[in-house]
């Protein structure tokens, strides 16, 4: 039988696994030769297993498991310097507790031999005996080696304390560098059919993989520099070590049987007489869903527009096996952006820096986490949605300190005695206020409703907007650009007015 290891060449993670495949080249005599590949992780998948052989015929494949066995001394040959370390420290441990028992052990003897020289002195004294000069130089003696008694003692103890100390140090360094040697060992047992050199090519999947896309965000002046990043976790029991690395957002778990249709029956019906005579309408919030410049906030898996896509990591990667997250560089990009600093005074007083620049990545950009930057360094963290390529991504780089917005809104209502039509005029006035020595132009985002149903009607009062929106969205989102000097406050105007037909109900 041949016994050999297959390196791993080249490592595709999915969202949730991996896909491993190690090749090389070994020789063969001639005839059906058996040949063990050890090293292949416990978690491979056996229905996933793939062997294919250049040179020679494959007659069977297959994983096989089993216990690992270890030699005399209790560490496999493959153990590291430290776990080594941690060996050595835990037998002195054992030399320095024996050394600790036997000194134990003479104290104990040696009071056990006074005890009975003080014995001899009494029955020997009450019988008149003489012996004055031999129980002295058994006394004498006896403390003699009780002092050296001592003094070992308290160089054991010591000894003993400091390998104590040395090895709880050694076994916390092991936890945190390495993880806990396996019992098992996973390896492969192939018939081959031929003779010289065979080229081997394994593949399988495997468990307890994964990754997710994060992203670096720096704004310089009017420019933004993206870095894209894939951060890798694995605890496969088999270390990557430079290896052709890909990333797949490929679902290989998830069925292919397209769902059930099921009947969605409408029906009409004539309006009852009530129905007729009153609209029944409700104020409710919506959350305004976008791609692009907008993304929730939270991420579980990978978001990758519907498409299952690979993305190739530059040169060759190395990703241990310890559970812990890596970062692997995939590429980025520099371009031009649109700063503004904008405020939600609804939402709070703080304005932050907001850049809006095109997705230069020629490929798509997946939801994830951004950690931004600015010059005076990390900023925070915020979120960004799947973006497409050639797509605007929106971005905001922390607050703008210095610059605050309070607001204050006032309400009235007045209703028609004979028509019975419902007018609300909202008035908004901001108070703007730029503590900084230089001047500040801020975009106010302010809202207003959006009517659904005809008998609504919401109108903007321009005529009362101090300054005048540049525009109202489709959402109801009006900007107001506020310029406010250095050291300066300004105070500005917002209105719009809700106009409702005497048979709405439920405005209030």
């Amino acid at each position: 039988m041949v016994t050999t290891t297959l390196p791993v060449r080249k490592v595709l993670v999915l969202e949730d696994r991996a896909q491993v495949e190690r090749s090389g080249t070994i020789t063969l005599a001639a005839g059906e030769r058996e040949v063990e590949i050890t090293g292949l992780s416990l978690l491979a998948v056996d229905r996933s297993l793939e062997v294919a052989a250049q040179g020679a015929t494959v007659i069977d494949a297959r994983l096989h498991r089993r216990w690992r066995r270890k030699p005399k001394g209790g560490l496999f040959e493959d153990a590291s310097a430290l776990r080594r370390e941690v060996d050595a420290l835990a037998r002195t441990l054992v030399e320095r507790e024996d050394a600790l028992e036997r000194v134990r052990m003479r104290l104990a003897s040696l009071a056990i031999a006074r005890a009975d020289v003080l014995r001899d002195i009494g029955e020997s004294a009450g019988a008149g005996g003489e012996g004055r000069e031999r129980w002295s130089q058994q006394l004498d003696a006896l403390d003699a080696a009780a002092r050296e008694a001592d003094e070992r003692m308290l160089v054991a103890r010591r000894a003993h304390r400091d390998t104590e100390q040395a090895l709880h140090q050694a076994r916390a360094a092991l936890a945190t560098a390495e993880t806990p040697e396996a019992d098992r060992e996973c390896l492969l047992r192939l018939s081959l059919q031929g003779e010289g050199p065979v080229t081997l090519r394994v593949r399988y999947q495997v468990a307890c993989a994964a990754w997710r896309p994060a992203y670096r965000a720096r704004l310089r002046g009017g420019t933004v520099e993206l870095e894209h990043e894939a951060v890798v976790w694995q605890r496969t029991g088999e270390d990557w070590d430079d290896v052709e690395l890909s990333l797949s957002t490929a679902r290989p778990t998830l069925g292919t049987t397209p769902p059930q249709l099921v009947e969605d029956r409408l029906r009409t019906r004539a309006k009852q007489q009530i129905e007729k005579q009153a609209v029944e309408v409700a104020i409710r919030e919506v959350t305004i869903a976008t791609t692009g410049a907008g993304a929730g906030d939270e991420l579980p898996g990978l978001d990758d527009g519907g498409e299952a896509r690979l993305l190739p990591v530059p040169g060759r990667a190395g990703v241990p096996s310890d559970g812990q997250p890596h970062r692997v560089p995939l590429g980025g990009f520099v371009a031009e952006a649109e700063v503004e600093t904008r405020c939600a005074p609804e939402l709070g007083p703080q304005a932050c820096v907001v850049a809006r620049f095109v997705n230069g990545a020629g490929r798509p950009l997946l939801a994830g986490p951004v950690d931004v930057l600015r010059d005076a360094g990390y900023v925070g963290r915020t979120e960004l949605g799947f973006v497409a390529a050639g797509e605007r991504v929106e971005l905001a780089f922390g607050s703008e300190d210095g610059v605050a917005i309070a607001r204050e809104v006032e309400l009235t209502r007045d209703v028609s005695r004979l028509s019975g039509k419902q007018t609300q005029r909202t008035l908004v006035t901001l108070y703007a206020s730029n503590a900084t020595p230089v001047a500040k132009t801020v975009i106010v985002h302010e809202r207003l409703l959006v009517s659904e149903v005809k008998e609504v009607e919401v109108e903007l009062l321009p005529k009362q907007c101090d300054p005048a929106p540049r525009g109202v969205d489709r959402d109801g989102i009006a900007r107001i650009e506020l310029v406010l000097p250095p050291g300066g406050t300004r105070t500005a105007t917002f209105a719009w007015e809700l106009v409702a037909a005497g048979k709405v109900a439920g405005l209030t």
